[in-house]
């Protein structure tokens, strides 16, 4: 018979989830601002270059992909941690 999920592992499993699904908007956020960047229609921040907005977005877009493949390797480790104990 197979041991019921306990509240850790349930919590480790959303974790998971909010990392890739954070990681997920946060690229999707950053790609979608460097598109107006290049198409000319995203507005500057006075004082600050494209360059300089361009780079936080590019910044921004790495951070998001990995988060999303930290949150992978949390649920992959989970999922693990799931088989061996159950």
């Amino acid at each position: 018979m197979k041991r019921a999920p306990t509240y850790a592992d349930r919590v480790i499993d959303a974790a998971a989830l909010v990392m890739v699904l954070g990681g997920i908007g946060l690229f999707a956020f950053a790609r979608n601002a460097l598109t107006g960047i290049g198409d000319g229609t995203r507005l500057m921040p006075a004082g600050l270059s494209a360059v300089a907005v361009a780079d936080l977005q590019v910044a921004q877009s790495t951070m998001g992909l990995w988060m999303v493949g930290l949150g992978v390797l949390v649920g992959i480790v989970a999922a693990v941690r799931h088989r061996l104990r159950g």
